[in-house]
């Protein structure tokens, strides 16, 4: 870790209180705006979102990694017929229910989930790292890193699917709406011309967060110094736009947790995802319908 990066952490808060969660969690929150510019990106996607008690469910499209519900219960008390909006939000458009649950939420939330049988689908660890007034970015002698247009969209949506495709396959068009989102920070990474990696971000001024996501590199290029020009010159734009955190969600243990603690990031608190599964129709568990 760097002087500067130790400089960081050293100053971020003792503990993280309801308010600073609230804050946190806009990273992850598909608000009205990113809900316009996602629709003007693909139109075709039947892309939908309701807000419910405090938090944001959102719906992307049947193969969207991020169909959930986020911010649920960080402002107060939730009842039984917020989550009855929330599950008819989500199985009316054929997925599971899923609600991204903050350890700070009110304990209501739990309990709810709790009498209606949800699972347990993932852990999630929220880091943090304090952001300078001055980040500094310098480029890389064999490395160009770009800012996404519509015109190299393409070749930075393969490069990220492929650098994830080893934890399973993933469509690259899931990224796409990444680089329309307001306040982007997404860029793309070539070494000989080549695109080799990419990331994605973006600046939530009302919050004056950096919400980190979606970097990878190509394996065959990684050990290059990637992925830390990437996380730099992200931090780097932050720092201008009046970011005071730059927060970013890992899988716990995982390697991406294990390199941005390397780059002045510590965690702040694990999130759980619940879930809630739909049962088959006794029609399509019978392979067709019967009684005609």
């Amino acid at each position: 870790m760097s002087e500067a990066q130790a400089v960081a952490a050293r100053s971020l808060p003792d503990f993280v209180d309801l308010d600073f969660a609230r804050r946190l969690e806009m990273a992850e929150t598909i608000t009205p705006d990113c809900v316009e510019e996602l629709r003007r990106f693909d139109p075709t996607q039947p892309i939908a979102a309701e807000t419910v008690a405090g938090g944001v469910a959102f719906f992307g499209g049947l193969t969207y990694p991020a169909n959930q519900m986020v911010g649920m219960g960080l402002y107060g008390e939730v009842i039984s017929g917020d989550v009855d909006r929330v599950e008819q939000f989500f199985r009316s458009r054929g997925v599971p229910s899923t609600i991204v649950v903050s350890p700070l939420a009110d304990p209501s939330l739990v309990a709810l989930l709790g009498e209606r049988g949800y699972r347990i689908a993932e852990f999630n660890s929220v880091l943090i790292r304090s952001i300078n007034q001055e980040e500094p970015f310098a480029p890389l002698a064999d490395v160009v890193i770009e800012r996404v247009t519509p015109e190299t969209a393409r070749p930075w949506m393969r490069a990220i699917a492929a650098g994830f495709s080893e934890h399973g396959p993933v469509p690259e068009e899931v990224f796409g709406g990444f680089a329309a989102l307001p306040g982007t920070l997404s860029f793309l990474a070539r070494i000989d011309s080549e695109v080799v990696g990419g990331c994605g971000g973006r600046v939530i001024p009302t919050a004056r967060i950096a919400a980190f996501y979606g970097t990878a590199t190509l394996p065959q290029f990684r050990r290059r110094g990637v992925q830390s020009a990437l996380i730099a010159l992200r931090l780097h734009k932050a720092a201008l736009a009046g970011c005071e955190y730059a927060v970013v969600s890992t899988q716990p243990g995982s390697g991406s947790q294990r390199n941005m603690e390397r780059r002045g990031f510590r965690v702040a608190y694990t999130k759980v995802v619940m879930a809630r599964d739909w049962p088959e129709p006794a029609a399509a568990r019978d392979g067709g319908e019967h009684g005609r």
